[in-house]
């Protein structure tokens, strides 16, 4: 599918295509609404309500996220932090592409839950928020801003909170010239939004206004609804898959602030006849947009515009309602032909320069205006490379299609050509096109060399390019992707065309394959260096007892260079470590290739011996022809988003610290929805087995001294339900069954744990990861060896505590631990041990899956204490 590239002033790109998207570009005409939503994470947005006022009304809307999401969990792979915020920003746009809104961001990180909009604060800097906040509102220009959150308690977690206290704050603030004068320099003066609003998750008794979203929609052969519930479920790492369920539906919302002329209404939303992208005349009650300018004319009229301004502009306002009342889906030509000549009219009211109240109005009026006539003549751009990863220093071929889809309409191309970052070239295997006709279903292609400079930069996320100074992501003051997603992508391709009125769309060069399976699949370009290195394992664990063994760390080298790479693999030490060989030749022959490294490290006598715990770094490097590479990076791709890349230093952290494990253990492992506990647990001596569905279902499971699940196994392992009665007969034969956290279906499906159990609603958790810890029972087998567990155990967590706590539990559990978050009641369901027959069942909502990549020494303690216990 052919995307337009996303910049501030173009529509949103969708995924409807054809009519629809032609039908959904003329309700954008003659209209100005602009409306902000404004919530804390990804999954927080009202889609119902975006999807209505973007799709059916024809609004601008767009959505501003605080943060990416990166404090949460991943139900769809391993990332986590940085690498699921980047998951999340993708799913977001991904649910914009069907519901019609744009999207922005703040510098807010998810540091994780929050009792509290005090505790939040602590994290984000209030005025630096706001400031973001208040940035958006500025560059967007809303006529209304809509919270999802009331700003008080109410609201559950801090983030919520928060962000019902920003957006109100913000209201004010964004048109108060002495806050944020800063924002001047940048071309974003004060402004106004009219009206504030919330919109309800749990709609009250009598709402004060209520927008329909369920009305059949002709252009999609459904409702807004059903394509918000559509959109809803792009967040498939949070698990909010959704019934897209047909019907009346309604969105309701206060009023928080702005004088509305009338507090109760019912906004209806209503079609024009089947086929036709209009909307009907009338609404029952005042709007959430009452009394507000909303057109062109109107905003012209109350700036005071001359009475030959504002004719241009009501015949231009009135050309276009004709236009979509006259909409024929299988005669888009019409249609374009009435545009073109609209487009007179706002041409002659721009240079006139007499209004500058409306330039901003104007001019998006104008793209949009443009978007749609290009629709309408049926003009298709395209641009594919003969590479996914372009590399510096290199060239590839990039081939731009101008396609004249219209049967009927003759249009004329003066451009076609790659749009590309300063320093960037190319060479045209073609002449330009200039004045060249392009005749109705007529196709031309041009073919260029691009090539890619030395310096160039990776295609690396604005917002990771510099560290991260505690919870906020570092932005340039002067970066012009500032509060959006991403940047654009590196290569594009833009054409000027002409069928009566010029228009200059661009398109994101992607590569094309042909799977044999599915057909064709297509990817943007992403900027890699020439080579890749990575440093493997990432996080490190020497037993202090052990620690004069020397270990084996490998240093991977891969290459996306078009021609050989030859170098030598270095892994850099601190001083009295030894490691051997010094360096390793390698040569990449081709792009694909990659090349193995192994490393003996020895640390030095010192390592076992006190303090309790060390760190030490060691950095991997290549040195090579094509220069010193010392990063790597990894494709986080799955099929409902785009691939983007995430890059890390190529380095092992290694951490020595005192902990056993049982000799000669064997442990087997059922994975769930991203920890990694197996590897941990092969760091420290055992013996680890993957079990998949075929070993739970027929494996002799006795030949195991433990086994351990992964979190939310539960939830994504039909096969471990199948077979939970095996691992159950397992630990009444003197095995040792540990689940690690789970969420409800755990306890609310029944028979998977061996004596009853309940978690509270929400559930209990801790948030903060220094609260106190109690040992219930600190000679407890499972706390006393073979490491002998106490509070400085629990020294150094990030995040959090744990989640998914049991509540109530059999008198069969012994709970192990006690702890609580400032205010809150004590928690003891994080860990319980029961004795079952012979053996042992374990369940801990401990959020081991964040600490054990970390490196947390106590954890690590506390997981060899687990898998152990039967020993």
């Amino acid at each position: 599918m052919l995307r337009d590239a996303a910049t501030s002033g173009t529509p949103p790109v969708l995924e409807h295509d054809g009519a629809a998207a032609l039908g959904v570009a003329l309700r954008r005409l003659a209209t100005t609404k602009r409306v902000l939503m404004i919530a804390a994470h990804p999954d927080d947005e009202n889609t119902a309500l975006l999807a209505e006022l973007a799709l059916g009304d024809g609004a601008d809307v767009a959505y501003l996220s605080l943060t990416r999401g990166e404090g949460g969990q991943n139900l769809i792979g391993p990332e986590l932090q940085e690498g699921l915020g980047l998951i999340r920003t993708e799913e977001l746009l991904s649910a914009r592409r069907l519901d019609g809104a744009h999207q922005f961001f703040t510098r807010a990180f998810d540091f994780g839950f929050s009792r509290s909009a005090e505790e939040t604060f602590q994290h984000w800097p209030r005025d630096s928020i706001l400031g973001d906040v208040v940035e958006v509102i500025r560059r967007y220009r809303p006529d209304i801003v809509v919270s999802v959150f009331s700003g008080t308690p109410a609201d559950g977690h801090g983030h919520h909170q928060a962000a019902g206290i920003l957006a109100r704050e913000a209201f004010d603030a964004a048109a108060d010239p002495a806050r944020y004068p800063e924002h001047a320099a940048r071309g974003l003066p004060p402004h106004r939004a009219h009206y504030l609003y919330q919109s309800h998750w749990r709609p009250p008794a009598d709402p004060e206004f209520t927008v329909a979203a369920g009305n059949y929609d002709p252009l999609f052969g459904r409702s807004r609804y059903q394509i918000a519930m559509q959109s809803r479920s792009r967040h498939r790492s949070q698990d909010m898959g959704q019934a897209e369920t047909a019907g009346p539906q309604s969105v309701a919302l206060s009023l928080l602030a702005g004088d509305h002329p009338g507090r109760r209404a019912v906004t209806e939303t209503g079609d024009g006849p089947a086929g036709s992208a209009g909307r009907a005349p009338g609404n029952v009650g005042p709007s959430l947009f009452a009394a507000l300018d909303t057109t062109l004319s109107q905003r012209a009229r109350t700036a005071g515009a001359s009475a030959p301004i504002l004719r241009l502009l009501e015949l231009y306002e009135a050309g276009i309602h004709e236009a979509r009342e006259a909409f024929n889906p299988l005669r888009p030509a019409e249609t374009g032909r009435a545009l073109v000549s609209l487009h007179q009219h706002l041409l002659r009211v721009a240079v006139t320069a007499e209004l500058p109240a409306l330039e901003f109005h104007l001019a998006e009026e104008i793209v949009r205006l443009e978007h749609a006539y290009r629709l309408a003549g049926g003009f298709v751009l395209d641009a594919v490379a003969d590479t996914p990863f372009p590399v510096p220093g290199e060239s590839f071929t990039l081939t731009i299609s101008a396609w004249n889809g219209s049967p009927r309409i003759s249009s004329t191309l003066d451009r076609l050509k790659p749009l590309l970052p300063s320093g960037w070239s190319y060479t045209a295997l073609e002449d330009e096109p200039v004045g060249r006709r392009l005749a109705p279903g007529e196709l031309l292609q041009r073919r260029f060399r691009v090539h890619v400079p030395e310096d160039a930069a990776p295609s690396e996320p604005y917002f990771l390019r510099q560290p991260r100074p505690g919870s906020l992501y570092a932005w340039a003051v002067d970066d012009t992707h500032r509060a959006a997603a991403f940047e654009p992508r590196e290569v594009r391709a833009v054409a000027h065309i002409g069928f009566g009125a010029a228009v200059r769309p661009t398109w994101d060069a992607e590569f094309v394959t042909v799977d044999k399976s599915f057909g064709e699949l297509r990817q943007p370009l992403l900027v890699v260096p020439a080579v890749s290195v990575t440093a493997e394992p990432g996080v490190a664990v020497i037993p202090a007892h052990d620690a004069a063994r020397s270990r084996t760390y490998t240093v991977t080298v891969s290459s996306a260079a078009g021609t050989p790479v030859r170098g030598t693999a270095h892994l850099d030490a601190p001083a009295g470590w030894r490691v051997e060989p010094a360096s390793v030749p390698l040569v990449l022959e081709s792009r694909g290739a990659s090349a193995t490294a192994l490393f003996q490290v020895t640390p030095p006598a010192s390592a076992g011996a006190p303090p309790a715990s060390t760190v030490a770094e060691l950095r991997a490097r290549f040195e090579s022809d094509r220069g010193t590479f010392d990063r790597g990076y990894s494709v986080i791709d799955y099929p409902h988003i785009e691939p983007r890349a995430l890059y890390r230093d190529a380095t092992v952290r290694v951490t020595t610290f005192p902990v056993r494990i049982a000799d000669n253990l064997r442990v087997g492992w059922i994975e769930g929805a991203g920890d990694d506990a197996g590897n941990a647990l092969r760091q420290l001596g055992a013996t680890v087995e993957t079990l998949d569905a075929a070993a739970l279902a027929n494996a002799d499971l006795s030949r195991y001294d433990a086994i351990i699940t992964g979190i939310r196994a539960y939830e994504v392992r039909p096969d471990l339900i199948a077979h939970n009665d095996r691992l159950l007969a397992y630990a009444r034969a003197g095995g040792t069954f540990v689940v690690q956290y789970n969420k409800y279906e755990l306890v609310d499906d029944g028979g998977f744990m061996p004596f009853p159990a309940t978690m509270s609603r929400p559930h209990g958790r801790i948030t903060q990861p220094d609260a106190p810890v109690t040992l219930l029972d600190p000679d407890h087998p499972l706390l006393a060896g073979p490491n002998r567990i106490t509070a400085a155990d629990f020294d150094g967590w990030v995040q959090e505590r744990g989640l998914y706590y049991l509540d109530t539990f059999d008198d069969r559990y012994t709970p192990l631990l006690a702890m609580q978050d400032p205010g809150e009641p004590v928690q003891h369901g994080a860990l319980v041990a029961a004795r079952v027959g012979d053996g042992w069942y374990v369940y801990t909502g401990l959020a081991l899956f964040r600490q054990l990549p970390e490196g947390v020494p106590g954890a690590y303690r506390l997981l060899a204490n687990l898998v152990s216990l039967g020993r």
